[in-house]
This record gives structure tokens, C-alpha cells and sequence, in this order.
């Protein structure tokens, strides 16, 4: 495939993201997942392709603009302020660190790669915020996102059975593992560009399927589904290599459940709900039983050593937050000193153009944005976390409190609150992941469908009170026109149809009566 054929497919895309924006939040999805299988069929694999999600991005916004929708923040501040000092004071410290950046390494690519690695997510929040009106929008971009990833994580398993096709190849040099019983392991990458960015997307599908499984009204057979499905994505974790994904599906559940117990304890106790989680858990040991009658021994004794690694990150997962958080900042800031060394001069892909500079123990999420924003950085990071906790307790607090709540609307929101927070611990862990701008534009439409929920609420209730008042007019109109057909029976001399036609009341003189 040519850099030409791949400009034509990404131009339609803008146009059509560009006629309407509502698709094009859906087509984002496309062309992100899709960019990493085009990147390794063209000679080179240039870098460029890992950002091309931007420009459809960036077409949805300018349709959005030109018809209307106003794309700010002030509708976010309107329904609590707590975040506009943070965010304000933390996106001018890092414009501001990455033209220090440019200046220090003398490369604008350095500059940018750092500024959308922090600011990325917020185009996409504002989007999420106001492509959500209903549950059904939001339910509807998780299925179009399901769709995809379920189609693309699989090539993980035709890696591994070794169809040595270029397509499933790693971006690059590739990663690999040694283990005591086999010595090197191959990690696989499947249809996308590294083990990483296929690991992360199998967890954030299993997380998304158990969500849909609980939360959105489905078939029985789809729920069922869901539930046969999460094993294949955990295999496919396994033969990644990256044992802190595993982590993140765990961890994801473990927050669900919380969540549901303390805000939402009607939908535990719901019928609905218990029958979703049968037929999820009757998926889950389908799928197993099914593992182990069709695959052959020497299969399962080849896959046993990533089984054990995978197994392993409960031993190290202690000491890997500890040597990743606080045992690593003395030597982040004696290597870039308290003000940092720039936005981006340590994230991912600024190796390819040779200006990497920071690195010492920068694994981390925390100690990256040490190496690069300094000290200022990092407290401004955590002042936006606390603020973000606040933003979304109070919306908790407001779901929970209001009784007409649609309780598909609830379970959904606090599922997809609890894949963020999962995600906040990787990240902590490790930010390599969250150097793909295609992962933080989803991520950001989660955040920007959960910050819409009370717009949706209130519109839930607008709607309610139409229909209510509809209905009431309805009812008026018809008791009317029935006692004036009523009266000229009584009185047949009478014309009927003047008193019928006067009795009619048009709906805006219902308020005044």
C-alpha cells in the first residue's frame, strides 16, 4: 500500500466526519484502529500514521463548530466550577513546557508530541460531552468500539499460531520475554502496532463487555456472549506479555462492584441485573470447559509459560508501584532538575527522531510528568485528580440521589468511572501505553459521556414533562370535544360543530387555565 491510497482512505474519512459530526465520533474509532495495520503495509512505517486518528478528530470538531454545538468548557464549569482553576493553571504549564522543550532540543516534533500527550483528551471530552444525549449514544459507541477491537485482537492468536504475515508483525524491533522452561518467548502484536497497544485494547474490550453484559439492555444471547468472549481477550493479554492489563480487568470489577454497592443498591438487588450476571458467568464457563476440551496438550503446554508470567504480576505488583511512584523521584529530579526537562522530551515516540532525554526511572506515569513538567507538574497534576475526584463524586452523589433515574443510565456511568480509575492506576504504573493519542481520544470520550450525565438527566426529565403535558392536552382536547358532542345531543336544534370546534383548547393556553 502507497502513502496516496492511505491519504485517499483518510480524506474520505474527514469528509464524511466533516458533513456530520455525530459519525464522526464513530469514525474516529475506525480510523484509529485501523492506522496501525496501513502503517506496517506501507515501506518505512512512517510515525506519522500512529497520529492519524487526529484528523478526523479534528473535521468532527470543525463540523461541530460550523453548526452550533459549542465546544468550551463553560457547560462543564456551569454544573460544578471545581475544575476551571486546575485546568486552566495545568494546560498553560504545559504549552508552556513544551515550547521549553523546542527551545532545548531544537525540534518542533519534540514540542508537539509532548503537548498532545497531556491535552490530547480534552477535544475528546468536549466531544463526548455533547455527542451524549441518551444512554443510547453512549451504548452505541461502546458497541461500534466492541465491534472493531473484537475484529483486530484476535490477530494476537494468528501471530501466534505463526501465519508470518506482515500485517501481524510488530511495529519495529519488536518485544520479547525469556522464561526459565523455554528461554525466549515472542509477544504478539496481532493486526496493531506493538504487544502494548494490543494488550490495552483486549482489557479495555473484556472491561467494556462485562459493562455492556450488566448495564445495556440486550438479547440473552448477546449477554451470553459477552461472557465467552472474555476469556479469548484474556488469552490474548497473556500472549501480549504485558501482565499489567490483567491488573487493569481486575481491577475494573473489583471498582464496579464497589460502586454499585454504594451508590447505586437498587440495581444489585434488580432482577434484570442478576439475570445479566448469570448469563455472564454461564458464558464465562462455557468458554473454559470449551478450552479445554478443543485444545490439544501441546498447545496448552506451549502457552503455559505465559500463563505463569501472567500469574506472576501478583508477586510483583507491590514493588512496582513502589519503584515506579516514590522510590523513583530523587533520581528523576537529579537527572532533570526541579523545573523538568519539557513536555515530551520522555514520551513515546520522540525516540524516532533522536531527542529523547529524560528516562531515568521515568516508567512511571507520575515520575514521566516529573522528568518533564518538574515539580510545578506534578502538583498541578494532582490538583486536577483531586478535582476530577470531586467532579465525578458529585455527579455520583446526583445520580444517586434523583429516584427517576433510568437505571441502564446508572450502571452504565458507574462502569465506565470505574474503567477510568483503572486506568489512572496503569497509569501510575506505566505511561507508555498512554503515549498513543488514539487511546486518550477514547478515554476522553468516556470521561466527556460520564461529565455529560446530568445534561442527559435533565433532558430525561424535560422530555418526561412534554410527554406529560402532551398526554394532558390530549386528554382535555378529547373530554372536551366529548361533552360538546355531548350538549348537541342534548340540544339538537344547536349546530355541533361550532361547540365542538370551541371546545378544542390549543396546548400553550393550558398553563393559563
Amino acid at each position: 500500500m502507497t502513502d496516496f491510497e492511505v491519504f485517499g482512505l483518510i480524506l474520505i474519512a474527514m469528509s464524511l466526519a466533516f458533513v456530520n459530526w455525530r459519525l464522526g465520533v464513530l469514525i474516529c474509532l475506525f480510523v484509529g484502529f485501523i492506522q496501525d495495520p496501513l502503517r506496517k503495509l506501507i515501506p518505512g512505517e512512517p510515525v506519522y500514521m500512529t497520529v492519524m486518528v487526529g484528523a478526523p478528530l479534528l473535521m468532527t470538531i470543525l463540523g461541530a463548530h460550523l453548526r452550533g454545538v459549542s465546544l468550551s468548557f463553560r457547560p462543564l464549569h456551569a454544573w460544578n466550577d471545581v475544575l476551571r482553576k486546575p485546568l486552566n493553571f495545568f494546560i498553560l504549564l504545559v504549552v508552556l513546557q513544551s515550547a521549553a522543550a523546542i527551545i532545548k532540543t531544537g525540534s518542533p516534533i519534540v514540542g508537539a508530541i509532548g503537548a498532545l500527550s497531556y491535552l490530547s483528551p480534552f477535544p475528546a471530552i468536549l466531544l463526548g460531552y455533547q455527542y451524549s444525549r441518551k444512554e443510547r449514544d453512549i451504548s452505541k459507541v461502546i458497541k461500534v468500539y466492541l465491534a472493531i477491537s473484537i475484529l483486530m485482537v484476535p490477530g494476537v492468536y494468528l501471530a501466534y499460531a505463526g501465519f508470518d504475515w506482515p500485517i501481524l508483525k510488530q511495529v519495529g524491533e519488536g518485544l520479547f520475554i525469556y522464561s526459565l522452561q523455554k528461554g525466549r518467548l515472542n509477544l504478539f502484536a496481532g493486526f496493531l502496532r506493538s504487544p502494548e497497544i494490543a494488550a490495552w485494547h483486549a482489557a479495555a474490550a473484556a472491561c467494556l463487555l462485562i459493562l455492556v453484559a450488566l448495564a445495556v439492555r440486550g438479547k440473552t444471547y448477546l449477554k451470553w456472549g459477552a461472557g465467552f468472549l472474555v476469556p479469548v481477550l484474556l488469552g490474548a493479554i497473556l500472549l501480549t506479555g504485558r501482565r499489567k492489563f490483567l491488573v487493569e480487568v481486575f481491577l475494573f470489577l473489583s471498582i464496579y462492584v464497589l460502586f454499585l454497592i454504594v451508590f447505586a443498591r437498587k440495581s444489585i438487588k434488580s432482577a434484570t441485573l442478576a439475570k445479566s450476571a448469570i448469563l455472564l458467568t454461564a458464558g464465562l464457563g462455557v468458554a473454559s470447559v470449551t478450552f479445554m476440551f478443543i485444545v490439544a496438550d501441546n498447545v496448552a503446554d506451549e502457552m503455559t509459560p505465559y500463563y505463569e508470567r501472567g500469574i506472576s504480576v501478583r508477586n510483583d505488583i507491590t514493588g512496582r508501584v513502589s519503584g515506579m511512584t516514590l522510590g523513583s523521584f530523587d533520581l528523576v529530579i537529579a537527572e532533570n532538575g526541579i523545573l523538568g526537562a519539557g513536555a515530551g522530551t520522555g514520551s513515546q515516540g520522540v525516540q524516532h527522531f533522536g531527542k529523547q532525554t529524560t528516562g531515568v526511572n521515568a516508567e512511571g506515569g507520575l515520575a514521566k510528568v516529573l522528568a518533564e513538567l518538574g515539580v510545578p507538574g506534578l502538583l498541578l497534576l494532582l490538583w486536577v485528580a483531586i478535582s476530577f475526584t470531586r467532579y465525578l463524586w458529585s455527579i455520583a452523589r446526583y445520580v444517586t440521589s434523583d429516584l427517576e433515574v433510568n437505571p441502564v443510565l446508572s450502571r452504565l456511568v458507574f462502569g465506565l468511572v470505574a474503567l477510568l480509575v483503572s486506568n489512572v492506576f496503569l497509569y501510575i504504573v506505566a505511561h507508555q501505553v498512554f503515549g498513543d493519542p488514539f487511546i486518550l481520544i477514547i478515554l476522553g470520550f468516556f470521561l466527556g459521556f460520564v461529565m455529560a450525565t446530568p445534561k442527559m438527566i435533565a433532558r430525561a426529565h424535560a422530555d418526561r414533562r412534554v410527554a406529560e403535558d402532551t398526554a394532558l392536552v390530549h386528554r382535555v382536547q378529547m373530554g372536551a370535544l366529548s361533552n360538546a358532542v355531548k350538549r348537541q345531543t342534548d340540544r339538537p336544534g344547536r349546530p355541533a360543530r361550532d361547540n365542538a370546534s370551541a371546545a378544542i383548547i390549543h396546548p400553550s393556553s393550558i398553563g393559563s387555565q
